[in-house]
């Protein structure tokens, strides 16, 4: 998800290291097959559990399963946002792209992205949603095999929760990729002046130093309350804080006795 702090000193040394590295991703056409498959497998269980819940709504006039779907399919889009903002968060301010497992495909876009905010308009839908798509399976795949046939209030609002969260953060970089672009479709430029998804004028605060702020990336709606209540800031405070050195008890040497008298 484009998922050490750095003020404007670092997003400076951020460059030099950049333009000095000359390792750079390596973007493998079998990672991009990969990619492409878990787009595809990511798409299709999204459908089908669309259309189970879809089927179940339309079978039912109750106000409360439809309340229920509705709510659920809300929450996961915010919850998506504040899963963004972690990530992005993470990714911004801890580790490097050396980090095993997590440093080249996850750290290092979003590192590389600051540096060259524009680089991420050249890539394409699979290069730019491949990524999420592989992890997302993690959750879609579970979510559909539990859904069982038969679905009352509390498994629609469950299958609106895990097909609402899912396509929100599969589209995430997507938003991200269009907040950067200077044209975008007609449809989603009046998405982004209504809020409805990350718009640039609310991401620019993110670029602007000292980049430490504006870190959700679905929509932006959490950004204004994490910021009031400085919620990263204060994570990071906690997780970068070291315990107090003990320092070494002090050798007294014992008092001399008083003179005789």
């Amino acid at each position: 998800m484009v998922f050490c702090s750095h003020g404007t000193s670092r997003m400076n040394s951020l460059g030099h290291w950049w333009r000095a590295s000359s390792a750079h991703y390596e973007y493998s056409p079998s990672h991009r097959f990969l990619e492409i498959l878990a787009i595809a497998a990511a798409i299709a269980l999204m459908v089908v559990m669309s259309w189970r819940l879809l089927a179940a709504l339309a079978s039912t006039a109750s106000l409360l399963s439809w309340a229920c779907a509705l709510g659920a399919g809300l929450v996961g889009y915010v919850a998506a946002d504040f899963v963004s903002g972690m990530v992005h968060w993470l990714a911004d301010r801890f580790g490097t792209p050396d980090t095993p497992v997590l440093g080249e495909a996850f750290i290092r876009p979003f590192r590389e992205h600051h540096d060259f905010p524009k680089r991420i308009t050249h890539h394409d839908f699979v290069e730019v949603n491949g990524n999420n798509s592989l992890v997302l399976l993690l959750v879609l795949a579970p979510a559909a095999w539990m859904l069982p046939a038969q679905l009352d209030a509390a498994w629609l609002a469950f299958g609106s929760f895990f097909v609402s969260f899912p396509l929100a953060i599969f589209m995430t970089n997507q938003f991200h990729k269009w907040a950067h672009m200077d044209e975008v479709p007609a449809v989603v430029a009046w998405m982004q002046r209504r809020g409805l998804i990350l718009s640039p004028r609310a991401h620019d605060r993110h670029h602007t130093a000292p980049f430490e702020t504006d870190y959700c990336i679905t929509s932006g709606w959490l950004n204004p309350l994490l910021e009031r209540f400085q919620l990263f800031a204060r994570c990071e405070r906690f997780l970068r804080r070291r315990p107090p050195q003990q320092t070494p008890a002090e050798h007294h040497e014992p008092a001399c006795p008083p003179p005789s008298v």
